[in-house]
């Protein structure tokens, strides 16, 4: 009786927030819920309305709720984002490759968080969700085998610390939706050429890449880890504790310090 109470609780919250369901989304839509309530609500989502609330008010935390996307990752992919004031290294940041695996927490129960930051420019609405890692580590094919080769102990360009990928939505007067996500030192609609710096339509998804973590709209119904919306902790970066993030790596600029904080048209990640 529990679980036929849960599971239409599930749906009904599915129509009442309404994210966008591919055929993958939907099940671990449901496994968050109804783990959550097994637990008493002991789960990383926890605590995210009320969060929301705070920092944007009503209206606006729905919208972030909204459009918060789930997350799919390139094979191989280890790293959760996780929130840095707790976790800065993989030995607390990482979870199972495991293609049937929707995921919230890491290995140690660190939990899966994505900040978020809400704003208007020009007479549309942008909400922002950063993804924060403890490094990058891009692994174009051969580039790290290649660098080895060289002379001396060179350090590979590939890696750096302190990895911050965002996933950005804008939503005009009319109510239109339109979504990209950073790669490298741009932003990204699709992984092809072609979609660099263009804006695309909302799937409610956004893929990882690999090492550098990069980001861009996947193709539904690829079989692969995801965490779905419904268990990601939420962080408003307005309302965060900004005092103690000390960068380890100086030349990688946190969100609140991009271009793209004020101007969310930005076509730089500097």
């Amino acid at each position: 009786m529990l679980g036929v109470a849960v599971l239409a609780a599930a749906a009904g919250a599915l129509v009442a927030v309404g994210p966008r369901v591919d055929g993958r989304s939907f099940g671990g839509f449901l496994a968050a819920k109804i783990a959550c309530a097994a637990t008493g609500g002991s789960c990383p989502s926890a605590g995210n309305a009320d969060r929301l609330a705070a920092a944007y008010g009503e209206s606006d935390a729905a919208l972030v709720r909204r459009h918060l996307p789930g997350l799919v990752y390139e094979r191989g992919t280890y790293a959760l984002p996780v929130d840095p004031a707790r976790c800065r290294a993989h030995a607390c940041s990482d979870a199972p490759d495991d293609r049937d695996l929707d995921v919230h927490t890491s290995k140690d129960g660190t939990p899966a968080t994505v900040f978020t930051r809400v704003t208007r420019h020009r007479g549309s609405t942008h909400i922002q969700y950063w993804l924060y890692y403890p490094d990058s580590n891009s692994v174009f094919p051969g580039s790290r085998r290649a660098w080895a080769l060289l002379p001396g102990d060179p350090r590979y360009p590939g890696f750096h610390q302190d990895d911050w990928e965002g996933y950005f939505v804008r939503i005009d007067a009319r109510g239109n939706v339109a979504v990209r996500a950073s790669s490298h030192r741009g932003y990204r609609y699709c992984k092809q050429r072609r979609c660099e710096g263009m804006w695309g339509g909302e799937t409610g998804w956004t893929r990882v890449s690999k090492g550098s973590h990069a980001g861009h709209i996947p193709l539904p119904r690829r079989r692969e880890r995801t965490s779905t919306p419904a268990g990601l902790r939420l962080v408003p970066l307005e309302t965060y504790d900004r005092s103690g993030y000390v960068p380890l790596d100086p030349g990688i600029r946190p969100p609140w310090r991009k271009r793209v904080w004020l101007n969310p048209e930005a076509r730089d990640t500097g």
